[in-house]
């Protein structure tokens, strides 16, 4: 009897009350099964370590080559080549990671990631080449990509407050971009380049016995569901495909030239300089709070108004008010960071080749934005190029809008 009441107090907690409640406690002799705890924090704040300590020699190559490219006997050209290599790299080798965790474990790809990661930066240092640091840098694609998928689905984890952690994952990971970018420049200074990207080469081999903390996380497709298409254009596909070819490539590589269109050269880069700061400022920031907001609202309420935002965003670029709809575009893209994995993950039980999708299109987006963005400001103008990237964006959400409302009928 005891238990017996015990048990209806339990299906009462659970939402099970009346007579129905009655009945379940009495033809059940066991406790009710609690709901598992919230994952807390710490594969994500392992997995954000790896890839922040790992980021430390690409997120300052940027810079730094262009301006010793002849210290490296390098010209403008090979330069070019090398700091766009390691992302087609990255896109082609995003098919490997789910079927190489399933069989390793992501912690033992994570470790060998920062493995990679940390001798390509030595490698910048001692390359002697051309080859050579191609070689490097292609290795260091292959790295990233890794650990940032990796990162993404231990911060995922049960799908339980998955935004919140995607968030703190992405923030810790641009906590070692950060430091390593404001040290460059005394380091170059004090003791040269080559011997900066070695020393940060040292520093990124703390990641790797850190990344041995990981739990395994070998992850199957459950049920029918057989493997997730990388390269197959569903509407969420196509909608962060343009989301990063406008709001990431071609805002990143034109928001100079636009400046300069009505002010002088040299304060031009200072004031895109300066937003790109307040880029990453706001990643940290956001990273935070689009977690929670997330959550709350969920990822579906979230992605609508956000995409929206950014149309609007480049519709008031094309009008001329470059830094009003920068910012704006800045800002929402920043929500979306998050909301994007989140829908991702969402999409299988095999999150690591559904994330491996996901990072496929944003990053052709992003490499095709850089370099037809460019080319469609200095051919088409500032205002026609802006506007039919607002139009093709609405016509891409209205086909994400639509398709989810079908969804979501056919369910019910």
């Amino acid at each position: 009897m005891i238990a017996a009441q015990r048990d209806a107090r339990g299906f009462k907690r659970a939402g099970i009350s009346g007579a129905a409640g009655r009945v379940a406690a009495l033809e059940q002799n066991d406790e009710p099964e609690q709901a598992a705890p919230e994952q807390g924090y710490r594969n994500t704040i392992i997995s954000g370590a790896c890839l922040s300590i790992a980021w430390f020699g690409d997120s300052v190559i940027y810079i730094t080559l262009p301006l010793y490219a002849a210290s490296f006997g390098l010209d403008a050209v090979l330069v070019g080549v090398l700091l766009s290599c390691n992302r087609v790299v990255r896109i082609l080798g995003y098919g490997w990671v789910a079927p190489l965790a399933r069989r390793f474990g992501a912690n033992m790809l994570t470790a060998a990631a920062c493995t990679a990661a940390a001798l390509t930066t030595i490698g910048y240092g001692v390359a002697t080449s051309f080859a050579v640091f191609f070689v490097v840098r292609c290795i260091w694609g292959g790295a990233w990509g890794i650990l940032n998928l990796t990162m993404t689905a231990y911060a995922y984890g049960d799908g339980r407050g998955a935004g919140k952690r995607i968030g703190v994952a992405r923030a810790a990971s641009i906590v070692g971009p950060m430091l390593a970018l404001v040290a460059v420049g005394p380091l170059c200074v004090a003791i040269g380049p080559h011997q900066m990207f070695v020393l940060y080469g040292v520093l990124s081999l703390i990641a790797i016995p850190i990344a041995f903390m990981l739990p395994p996380m070998r992850a199957e497709p459950k049920g029918d569901a057989g493997p997730e298409k990388r390269w197959r254009p569903t509407p969420l596909n196509i909608l962060f495909f343009g989301l990063a070819f406008a709001a990431d490539g071609v805002l990143g590589t034109t928001i100079s030239v636009l400046l300069s269109g009505f002010m002088p050269t040299s304060q031009a880069i200072i004031g895109a300089g300066l937003i790109m700061a307040l880029r990453q400022l706001l990643g940290i920031s956001l990273a935070f709070i689009s977690g929670p907001i997330t959550d709350r609202l969920g990822a579906h309420r979230l992605l609508l108004p956000c995409t929206l935002s950014v149309i609007v965003g480049l519709l008031i670029v094309a009008a001329g008010f470059i830094y009003v709809g920068a910012i704006l575009i800045i800002f929402s893209r920043g929500l979306l960071q998050t909301v994007g994995p989140v829908l991702a993950a969402e999409k299988s039980s095999d999150r690591i080749a559904a994330l491996a999708s996901y990072a496929t299109w944003t990053d052709v987006g992003l490499a095709g934005g850089a370099f037809l963005g460019t080319v469609g400001v200095a051919s088409l103008g500032s205002t026609p190029t802006y506007s039919l990237m607002a139009a093709a964006l609405i016509l891409a959400t209205a086909w994400q809008f639509f398709d989810s409302r079908k969804a979501s009928s056919a369910i019910k």
